[in-house]
């Protein structure tokens, strides 16, 4: 129980949600793993040891063993998942807190987490847990894939890598799921998602995902397109706040307020850079920066990849650059927060290529040159 004290008490701060407040989801885990002893209850239990073990030893044999048994327990949950509320939500959890595993590795990831993810999109649908949603425990666990699922599209949009899975035969027998043109969930669940402020920010960084066209292609002049980009850009602009969109059972929250506001200010500048703009540019992008810079980077850690990449890559002077590179010096020094080594030169590897253009005069293509920098990773990253 020593393992399983220690995630109670220390390694649960490291799960990757939006809200930097994991208590919630430790509680729910904790509940689960006491429960009627099931298969997904033991895939549970193990993927809780290997990803404590990870936290607190780093990645050894114990660790390794904890995992291969949450890897045989979840394969035997599958079925049993499928049919049952209460172990579908179990083999949910477990599949989730092996994603977190892989991301938190301390070197460049596996990559598998994409994986779990996909797996735990799977027993949502199939058990339609979607549509057995409140406010409750199966919702936070719901949210907790959703912003996972979400934030899957943005690295897929430009890692030009494919999975493949080798058979016995060595050859390709699989591909990693494209997970940027198809629904994480159905209809009904993307429209009452809309009017939760988290769901939202996420929902239209997946629906950029999916509507972007690289300024080469002939068709991203075309009137059809820009005014779907016209669309997007008003739906960013008027994402609801915390504030004005939460209930009595989602009380305002300053620091997921301070979160949601980052992630705004990186979409609206991501969407601007990756359509080349070719409409009128976004007035307000140099102070919305200056405010970012001086203020939450200077000042605070940033353990949100996404924005964290998006606005650093906006850095053009020394001073800018120098701040940022501390920001994630001092974010890093966290013990909740996973490496940023490999996070620390995609943004290093942005700004060379931002000064080759500027020194040749030159327009940068954005998307390709994001496209390069995601791809130096060999194994597809996670910007949770």
């Amino acid at each position: 129980m020593d393992l399983v004290d220690y995630f109670r008490d220390a390694a649960y701060h490291s799960l990757a949600l939006l809200s930097l407040s994991t208590a919630h989801i430790r509680d729910l885990i904790m509940s689960m793993i006491f429960s009627r002893d099931t298969p997904s209850r033991r895939a549970l239990f193990y993927a809780l040891l290997a990803f404590s073990s990870l936290h607190r030893s780093g990645l050894h044999r114990k660790t390794m063993l904890f995992k291969v048994a949450a890897l045989a327990a979840l394969s035997a949950s599958a079925k049993e998942a499928s049919d049952g509320l209460a172990a579908a939500a179990q083999h949910i959890a477990a599949c989730m807190i092996l994603c977190s595993f892989e991301i938190f590795l301390p070197t460049e990831n596996s990559g598998d987490w994409i994986l779990y993810v996909q797996g735990a999109i799977e027993i949502i649908q199939h058990s339609r847990l979607e549509n057995k949603l409140g406010y409750g425990d199966n919702s936070k666990l719901v949210d907790w894939v959703y912003y996972h699922g979400s934030m899957s599209r943005f690295a897929l949009f430009h890692w030009r890598h494919r999975y493949l899975t080798m058979g016995a035969t060595s050859t390709p027998t699989s591909v990693v799921p494209q997970m940027t043109r198809y629904p994480l969930w159905p209809d009904k669940r993307t429209a009452s998602l809309a009017k939760r402020p988290a769901c939202a920010v996420l929902n239209i960084l997946s629906e950029i995902c999916d509507v972007l066209l690289d300024p080469s292609d002939p068709k991203s002049q075309e009137k059809e397109y820009k005014d779907r980009l016209r669309a997007l850009e008003a739906k960013v602009d008027s994402l609801p706040t915390v504030s004005s969109a939460t209930t009595a059972l989602h009380k305002p929250n300053d620091e997921l307020a301070h979160t949601l506001a980052l992630y705004k200010t990186a979409i609206r500048v991501y969407l601007a850079r990756a359509s080349q703009n070719p409409l009128e540019p976004m007035a307000d992008m140099d102070s919305l920066l200056d405010l970012v810079y001086a203020g939450s980077f200077r000042h605070n850690g940033c353990r949100h990849f996404f924005p964290l990449l998006i606005l650093s890559c906006e850095a053009r002077t020394d001073e800018q650059r120098a701040s940022i590179l501390d920001l994630i010096e001092r974010t890093e020094k966290n013990g909740n927060v996973r490496s940023m080594k490999a996070l620390r030169p995609q943004v290093q590897s942005f700004w060379k290529q931002q000064d080759l253009y500027a020194d040749g005069d030159l327009v940068m293509n954005y998307l390709d040159v994001m496209k390069a920098v995601i791809s130096s990773n060999t194994s597809l990253p996670s910007y949770v």
